[in-house]
């Protein structure tokens, strides 16, 4: 029979870069199944291995791995089932992580220097053909299970757990509401430092008990319809060294950023929400009185849980956090706000507003060391922006990925301004639901420099996360369109529609270093000859040295190319299968494809 060759998408090397933008994108993989799957969160490791946390609907399939996940209850749908890859910088699947019992949904991963896996998310049961809870468990890299029991199946409760860079869990702990688990726990963000030690934030509305040899019990006022807490867990034994929580009754509270900085310190982000007649909030040593309105509030810890500094920006409307990034004793915080009845508020009466009663995008940065104001910038539309993940780039841009939408429920929205003379036009006007951005910003003052459309349909893509390593740049999110349009005029058709979670690669280019010919402006492209049973790569001139992979990292078949503009290489026999085809040029630089045989 003969096997068809399918190259499902293209790299295009950052050596041969010539655009005035930085970033150019690369490539695209969809998994997913039949049903409603969905991105939770990427990161990557100091090796460049890229982690995924998605969560789906009874199977999935992503880079050649298909998973089946939790039965549905008696009566009920499919829920959620948990999807963790481990990839390769050449984009090989190493292991993957998943739940088959119960209801597991990521949250966030985090990565330690020594490479292994920190994740957390919710857990709860489903109701089974005889109509009891059930339990709740995640099966790591070699098929060990871990069981959470006494679920109830409407209400959440957590867990955070550590797995070793061959995949091989190492602990897991619950953060649940006692005994009963009848109040809920959500854990919100995650961090690990150089130490390998894990902080962790959430909220709880009643009670939340903290591992340790001797659990932790931390319980709300009585008046309290939430709380918010911070803590620090032994990166070996996953037990609590130090938590903080918040002392004040009032509407919201939460801390919906994390990171551990490259100064050594811990920034956590999130809203504070204050009752109509304010009440003092004391987080530790350190008490502020957030308003009546949706207040940004960043906080500074070390690893000792010392408090460094609170601050608050008010907004009398809506303001999300969706992420932090401290680098160079900068702290950037992305998310979205509502900015027509006054504003967000920074320092010196400025403000970012607008005029759609939506929400739209924002990125501010703080000064680290005592945490006042740098800049901030809005990305304005009549209708709903939003930045989900924001990272620098190695050409020290920042960079910020969401969501735009273009059609308000009563009229076609205008162009998004992203400021500085730099707007997207949504050309579907049947989209109501949102298209995906990248956007790059100077990190000294905010300056916008380049846009993307990185993604297009008629019906919805959305944002998740954002991570860089080397010259990439990983976006996470999903779409549920049938076709949908990339950059650089790569069109993916003929879809089954149902939601499915996608990763996207940018490459970034220095231009200070980037090859700038009117020669390098051929990228290198590849197709499959299906009758002659050949992988080709065109524009080649600068390639020296191909490599077809298998998903174990072993070699199947290579080439070498001497100045030719045209690379074959000989796939006869290659088993059916999924493999990645690598490109080495003649600088080192190192691109990869997936490549499917059937």
């Amino acid at each position: 029979m003969r096997k068809i060759f399918t190259l499902l998408c293209f790299v295009l090397t950052t050596t041969f870069f010539v655009k005035a933008d930085n970033a150019t994108f690369s490539w695209v993989s969809i998994g997913g199944g039949a049903g409603a799957d969905y991105s939770a969160d990427v990161v990557t490791d100091a090796n460049g291995n890229i982690f995924t946390a998605n969560y789906f609907l009874n199977t999935a399939t992503f880079n050649g791995v298909t998973l089946t996940g939790s039965a549905k209850g008696s009566g009920a749908n499919f829920d959620n089932s948990l999807f963790v890859s481990k990839l390769s910088p050449a984009k090989v699947t190493l292991w993957s992580i998943y739940s088959n019992v119960g209801v597991v949904t990521p949250t966030a991963l985090a990565t330690t220097p020594g490479g292994d896996l920190i994740m957390t998310g919710t857990i709860r049961a489903v109701v089974n053909t005889a109509d009891q809870t059930t339990t709740a468990n995640i099966i790591d890299a070699l098929g060990t299970v871990t069981t959470f029991t006494g679920l109830s199946s409407s209400i959440v409760q957590s867990f955070v757990a550590k797995f070793n860079a061959n995949g091989a869990i190492q602990w897991a702990k619950e953060f649940d509401s006692g005994t009963a688990k009848d109040k809920a726990v959500t854990t919100s963000a995650l961090a690990a430092d150089a130490k390998g030690d894990v902080y962790l934030t959430g909220i709880y509305t009643n009670t939340v008990v903290l591992p340790a040899e001797t659990p932790i019990i931390l319980t709300t006022n009585n008046t309290a319809p939430q709380a918010a807490f911070i803590t620090k867990l032994d990166g070996t034994t996953g037990n609590e060294i130090w938590y903080k929580t918040s002392s004040g009754s009032i509407v919201s509270e939460i801390l919906s950023g994390l990171v551990y900085g490259d100064d050594g310190f811990l920034y956590a982000a999130g809203i504070y929400k204050n009752a109509a007649i304010p009440i003092l909030v004391t987080i530790g040593d350190k008490s502020f009185t957030p308003t009546a309105g949706f207040n940004l509030t960043l906080i500074k810890f070390d690893t000792d849980g010392n408090i460094s500094y609170i601050q608050s920006r008010s907004n009398a409307s809506d303001t999300r956090v969706k992420d932090i990034f401290v680098k160079n004793g900068k702290v950037f915080v992305g998310g979205s706000l509502r900015g027509d009845n006054g504003g967000l508020l920074f320092s010196g009466a400025n403000a970012l507003k607008s005029t759609a009663a939506y929400l739209n995008g924002f990125t501010a940065v703080f000064d680290s060391n005592g945490g006042s104001d740098i800049w901030q910038k809005a990305i304005l539309s009549s209708g709903i922006v939003e930045v989900y993940g924001i990272t620098i780039g190695s050409d020290n841009r920042l960079y910020a990925f969401g969501t735009y939408a273009n059609k308000t429920s009563t009229s076609v929205a205008g162009p998004v301004d992203f400021g500085n003379s730099k707007t997207i036009v949504d050309t579907p006007t049947s989209n109501t639901s949102g298209d995906l951005f990248l956007v790059s910003y100077d990190v000294s003052n905010g300056t916008t420099l380049e846009i993307h459309s990185v993604a297009t349909s008629s019906t919805y893509e959305n944002a998740k996360s954002i991570t860089s390593y080397g010259n990439n740049l990983y976006l996470f999110g999903g779409t549920n369109a049938a076709s949908i349009s990339f950059e650089k005029n790569n069109t993916i058709s003929g879809r089954t529609v149902s939601f499915d979670f996608m990763l996207l690669n940018y490459t970034v280019v220095n231009p200070s270093t980037g090859i700038i010919s009117s020669e390098a402006s051929k990228l290198p492209f590849s197709y499959a000859d299906h009758s002659n049973h050949l992988i080709v790569v065109k524009n080649a001139g600068n390639v020296r040295n191909a490599r077809i992979i298998d998903t174990m990292g072993r070699s199947i078949k290579t080439a070498s190319n001497s100045n030719n503009d045209v690379l074959n290489i000989n796939a006869q026999g290659i088993a059916a299968g999924v493999y990645i085809l690598q490109l080495t040029t003649s600088n080192s630089q190192i691109t990869s494809q997936r490549l499917i045989i059937q």
